[in-house]
Parts: structure tokens; C-alpha cells; sequence
């Protein structure tokens, strides 16, 4: 019962008979939520592991446990919950083709169990990762399906937030600047509704920082440099510690929106601060990655500010 020894059996009948109450359930709930508190700190790269072997065991759970009925329901909850946040784990780790799986295995039992707010959650992820692949019409597709399903549990506003959002995404890597601005107007709009007290935990990272660092990285794809410099700029100093990773990938973000805004001095301002990031501790190879884009964008720029920028970030996340 590996990772969990308040499951270990205490006697003989204990050692063929699994019993789950309420209890365990609240054990792997918490267990479930603190996966992705660590992940909004510090980065996937390191969690997706402990994930998978987390769900392992409520699969195990599920199989071979005995619960009532209401119990069950709550442990196919928790097992569709882990595997989309299993998803994004491996999606910020870069292991995009395990993330794919994982996020189609929680939209299939979404579909199964009827679960509207899992299929939601996925569907917001997914459009996420589409646009990263280059898929932006897939982006589209997903968030737009999102939508239908967050309209039957008639989900609260910073779902709808959440939804707008990633719909921009998708318009503004395909340069539709009209649909993009439109679904960032209806972002915001839902966003300054508040928060009721309907609000799923997995919204809890869309704090206005984070939503003007989307609306920031959605303006850069549309070839608005200095507005995301401004956005991403002001979205970096709102964030708190605990989304640090999202801060980083903000910064990341913001370097490479300088460059091309031709704001050289930002630029390495932006990327030291998110290799400092790094160096304390934090493990996003997805921002890794957006951090290797600004080298490259700086490589041929005789600029020496530009040279030792590049030379900073290649010696530090090679």
C-alpha cells in the first residue's frame, strides 16, 4: 500500500478485507489538492510521478475496496480529478504525449459518470496544451465544447473566465484579432462578477494576475509586443508566492515579448528574475522551454546586454 500506511491492515481479516469511509476519502481529497498547491509553486517536472503512483492507488481503491455506494461515486470523483491534474503535470513537464493520454482518459470518464465540471476542467486544459502544440483551431474546438458543458452544471463566473480566456488563446495563434479581443472582453467581464461561493478549487490559480498574463501572452501571439510587455509587466509584479510557477512563466513570457518589442534592458530584467526563479527551486520545463525561445530570439543581436542575456539563460537551463 505503497505512500499510504493509514491503509495498512492491522489484522488478518484487515489484510483481504479494504474498507473506505469517509475518512480515507477526506485523506485522498486532501492528498489530490495538495498535488496541485505544489504544482501552482513549484512545477509539474517533478510531481507527475507521484501523481501517476497516487492514482495507481485509488484505481487499486476502486477495484478492490469495499464502500458504500456514495463512497464510490466520490472515489471515481477523486480518480477523474487526479488524472486531468495528472494531465497538466505532465504538460508542464513537456511529456506532452502522456499528457494527451491522461487528458483523454479523464474526459472519458467524464463522458461516462456524467461528470460536467471534470469534463470542464479537462476541456480548459486541453485547450491550453493545443495552443502550446500548435493546434489553435483544436483550442478553439475544446474551449467551445467546454462551454456547453460548464452552461449544464451552469458554472460560476471564474469558470467562464477561465473558458474566455483560453478561446482568445486560440484566436490569437490563428492572428484572428477581432475574436481574440472579443473573448477577452467576455473573460473579464465574467472575472469582475467575483467569486461565489460555487467556485470549484481548480479555478483558484485565475487571480487577476493571472488572467492579465494570459490577456498579455494572448496579445503577444497577436504581434502586440509593447502592450504584452506592459500587461506581463504588471501581471509579474500582482503575482503572489504561492502561484510562483505561473509568475515565471509570466516572466519567461514577458523576456520574450521585450525582444520582440525591442526593450533589450526588460528583457534581461524579465529573465534573470525567472532564472532566479529556477535556482530556488522551481521545475517547469515548460518554462524552461519558453526561456530557451528568448536565447534563440537574442542569438545574432550584437547587442552586448543581448549577448550576455543569451549566454545567462544557456548556461543556466542547458
Amino acid at each position: 500500500m505503497i505512500g499510504l500506511p493509514w491503509l495498512s491492515p492491522s489484522s488478518a481479516r484487515a489484510a483481504t478485507e479494504l474498507r473506505i469511509g469517509r475518512d480515507e476519502i477526506d485523506l485522498l481529497t486532501e492528498t489530490a489538492t495538495d498535488l496541485d498547491a505544489i504544482d501552482q509553486r513549484f512545477g509539474g517536472d517533478r510531481l507527475w510521478r507521484t501523481a501517476k503512483m497516487h492514482l495507481s492507488w485509488v484505481h487499486h481503491v476502486i477495484d478492490h475496496g469495499v464502500y458504500t455506494d456514495d463512497i464510490g461515486q466520490d472515489l471515481h470523483t477523486i480518480a477523474g480529478q487526479l488524472t486531468t491534474s495528472l494531465g497538466w503535470f505532465c504538460y508542464d513537464a513537456e511529456q506532452q504525449t502522456e499528457a494527451r493520454v491522461y487528458f483523454s482518459e479523464a474526459l472519458n470518464t467524464a463522458m461516462i459518470s456524467g461528470d460536467d465540471p471534470l469534463a470542464t476542467r479537462t476541456l480548459s486544459n486541453m485547450a491550453r496544451q493545443s495552443v502550446d502544440l500548435g493546434k489553435p483551431r483544436e483550442a478553439i474546438r475544446f474551449a467551445r465544447t467546454g462551454e456547453r458543458h460548464a452552461a449544464r452544471w451552469d458554472a460560476p463566473p471564474r469558470v467562464a473566465a477561465l473558458l474566455a480566456i483560453r478561446l482568445a488563446h486560440g484566436y490569437a495563434r490563428l492572428g484572428d484579432e477581432m475574436n481574440a479581443s472579443y473573448s477577452i472582453k467576455r473573460a473579464w467581464q465574467a472575472f469582475d462578477q467575483g467569486i461565489s461561493d460555487r467556485e470549484p478549487e481548480w479555478t483558484g490559480f485565475l487571480n487577476e494576475a493571472e488572467l492579465v498574463c494570459l490577456e498579455g501572452m494572448c496579445r503577444s501571439d497577436l504581434g502586440q509586443h509593447k502592450r504584452a510587455v506592459r500587461l506581463l509587466d504588471r501581471s509579474a509584479a500582482l503575482q503572489d508566492i504561492e502561484h510562483s510557477r505561473n509568475r515565471g512563466m509570466c516572466l519567461a513570457r514577458l523576456a520574450h515579448a521585450a525582444v520582440q518589442a525591442h526593450e533589450l534592458d526588460r528583457t534581461a530584467e524579465a529573465a534573470r528574475e525567472s532564472l532566479r526563479l529556477i535556482q530556488g527551486g522551481q521545475f517547469s520545463t515548460r518554462n524552461r522551454r519558453q526561456l530557451t525561445l528568448v536565447k534563440d530570439r537574442l542569438h545574432g543581436n550584437p547587442s552586448p546586454s543581448a549577448r550576455e542575456t543569451a549566454d545567462l539563460i544557456a548556461a543556466q537551463i542547458a
